[in-house]
Formats: C-alpha cells, sequence, structure tokens
C-alpha cells in the first residue's frame, strides 16, 4: 500500500516537473518575443497604416520587414486587449531596436508621428468635407466656410471643388491645419491633370483639362475596372466627335442631389447635369476620379465605331457599335433583373 503511494507521488512529482519545466520555457519564450528587441534593418522603418487595412495585412508587413519575428504574438496582444480594431492609421517611425511591446503601445496609442488622410475615388466634395470636418489631431479651419469661400482660399482655378483633390493617402504631422491638407491635394491634382492633359492621345476630345478632369468623374462612376474605364473613355470621346448626347445617367443622378430613387421621368427634368438633355459636357465634375479613370480620359482607344455601353449588374460593361446590338443587351439586362427595383439601367438612344 505505502508502495504505490510512493510511485504515484513519484509521477505525481514527474508530472509537475515536466509542467514547470513546460510553463518556464513557454515563459522564457513569451517573454523572449515580447521584451527582447528586435534590431531594425538601417536602424530605422517607415510604418505606413492606411484606413481600412487589415490586422491581417498589418502583421504580414511587419513580419516581411522583420519587425516582428512572429506573426502571432502581436495578434494575441491585440486580440486579448480587444485593441485589434483600435489601431491608428498613420505613419510611424521606428528607430533603432524596437521591442513587440513597444510597438504594440506606439499602434494602438492613436498617437502617429504623422497621421494618414485618405480621399476616396468616386466621394463627391459632400462626403470628402464630411470625413475631414470629422477628423481629430488636426486644426479644423474651414468647418464654418461654404464650399465657394474654400475655393477661393485655396485660389481654385476650376468653378467649383467637386473633383478638385487627387485620391490618394496624405499624410500631416498632428496639428496642422485642414486647409493645409486641402492645398496639397488640389496642387497634387493640378500637377496629375496637367501632365495628363499635356500628353493626352489624338483620339481625345477636350478643350481644356477641365473638360478631362470632367470626364474622368463620368468615368470613375460608371466602372471601378480599369480595362472598362478605357472602353467608357472611347464611347464617350467617340459621342462628343459625333455630336451625340452623353447620356450618363450617374451625371443625371447628381443632377438630382444623387437621390436614392430614380424614375424614368427624372431624366426629363432639366438640370445642367442632364446630358440626355444637353449636348456636350456637365458643368462640372460629378466625384473625385481615380487615377485610372484619369488616365482613361486621356487615353481612348481607337475605335471610332464604340458608342454604346450598358453595365451588367456583375461588375462589368457591356459595348457594342451598333444600337441594334445595344437594345438587345438593354433587354437581357431587364429580363436577368425584372425583379429588382433599383436606378435605371444605361439606355442610349440614336
Amino acid at each position: 500500500m505505502n508502495s504505490n503511494k510512493g510511485t504515484t507521488f513519484k509521477k505525481t512529482n514527474i508530472f509537475t516537473k515536466i509542467f514547470i519545466l513546460l510553463f518556464s520555457v513557454l515563459f522564457i519564450f513569451v517573454g523572449y518575443e515580447i521584451f527582447f528587441p528586435v534590431p531594425l534593418v538601417n536602424n530605422n522603418y517607415s510604418l505606413v497604416i492606411s484606413k481600412g487595412d487589415s490586422v491581417k495585412s498589418i502583421i504580414n508587413n511587419l513580419y516581411e520587414h522583420k519587425i516582428i519575428r512572429d506573426k502571432y504574438m502581436l495578434r494575441i496582444l491585440l486580440r486579448i486587449s480587444h485593441k485589434d480594431t483600435k489601431i491608428y492609421p498613420g505613419l510611424y517611425f521606428l528607430k533603432q531596436s524596437i521591442s513587440l511591446l513597444k510597438l504594440f503601445y506606439k499602434i494602438t496609442s492613436g498617437n502617429p508621428d504623422q497621421i494618414a488622410i485618405v480621399i476616396v475615388p468616386g466621394w463627391n466634395i459632400i462626403q470628402l468635407r464630411a470625413y475631414v470636418d470629422g477628423l481629430q489631431k488636426i486644426q479644423h479651419l474651414t468647418k464654418s466656410l461654404t464650399e465657394e469661400q474654400l475655393r477661393q482660399n485655396l485660389k481654385i482655378t476650376f468653378d467649383n471643388l467637386e473633383g478638385a483633390f487627387y485620391p490618394t493617402t496624405y499624410f500631416m504631422a498632428p496639428n496642422q491645419t485642414d486647409l493645409e491638407f486641402y492645398e496639397t491635394a488640389y496642387r497634387f491634382m493640378e500637377k496629375k491633370l496637367e501632365a495628363l492633359y499635356l500628353n493626352r492621345n489624338k483620339f481625345s476630345h477636350y478643350k481644356n483639362r477641365y473638360e478631362l478632369l470632367i470626364m474622368a468623374s463620368l468615368i470613375q462612376k460608371e466602372t471601378n475596372d480599369k480595362q472598362d474605364m478605357i472602353y467608357v473613355s472611347t464611347v464617350f470621346n467617340n459621342r462628343i466627335n459625333n455630336g451625340m448626347k452623353l447620356q450618363d445617367d450617374p451625371a443625371v443622378f447628381y443632377g438630382l442631389h444623387n437621390k436614392s430613387e430614380i424614375s424614368h421621368k427624372d431624366f426629363l427634368i432639366d438640370t445642367k447635369y442632364n446630358t440626355y438633355l444637353h449636348a456636350g459636357f456637365p458643368v462640372s465634375p460629378i466625384c473625385i476620379p481615380s487615377e485610372n479613370a484619369l488616365i482613361a480620359a486621356s487615353n481612348p482607344e481607337n475605335n471610332p465605331k464604340l458608342l454604346y455601353f450598358i453595365a451588367d449588374g456583375k461588375g462589368k460593361t457591356k459595348f457594342s457599335e451598333t444600337f441594334e446590338q445595344h437594345k438587345k443587351n438593354i433587354i437581357k439586362f431587364l429580363k436577368k433583373n425584372r425583379k429588382k427595383t433599383s436606378r435605371s439601367g444605361k439606355i442610349f438612344k440614336d
């Protein structure tokens, strides 16, 4: 009886020692991963975290650039501290060596070295200003300004602010002003637009760079597909060259203040953006165009017969050269979407 107790005690003692050993190894490993600094290549690294970046993409980026040793330890720290949704976008300057714990606090403290401000293609000026007005850690000098006052402050040569700011990620030091941000974004758009206008191909038909910007905004609202953008540009430039109306639905929607429900009667309402009633370009852009849309606007293809298109409802666009083929595409679209109540599909007319 005593022998069995002794054997059991020895087994328990062994298991305890193994557990203590494993725990010690785990403790040392975790301590090493969390507290021991990782030497940085060239003693510095600029970590960019953009709005909308996933935790996975951020961690993969850090791992690929050898800022962290292990992908999972940082994810665990973020998860158990409930900070995996509280990583603040911005630019972080990492210098010399940094431990995982210090990196964790740095990216979740809400104090980046520079603030990331993202302009999204397709936004209109109302959406952009609402976004900028809601930003923290910058000085707001423009909230009380009208669009015209802001345009005058920035000395913008365009007729209004729509489409005037280039879409990308900008980095600003904390406490810089929103006026500085707008000025930077406008100057960037001016340079991009000027370069594209000067290098546009002979199949584009613009009297000035502002018309190119308007065209790019129409293209942006028609499709997000890079290749389809070029085809849409080709159609619109062909129609301009042939003296045909653009008949662009998004422009009509914009002229009606982007109301959620559009009926066929709405297309008879006379606004400066009704490209079914008025020939030529609408009076201004209808959104912020992406770089792809700007490039497409400046480089339509040499295909003078391409005159019609309709969205297929699946992210692609059906193009045609004849009105008869275009009508067939419309019928197919209407049959597939008979039960849907949405905005009007594109219907060109001769």
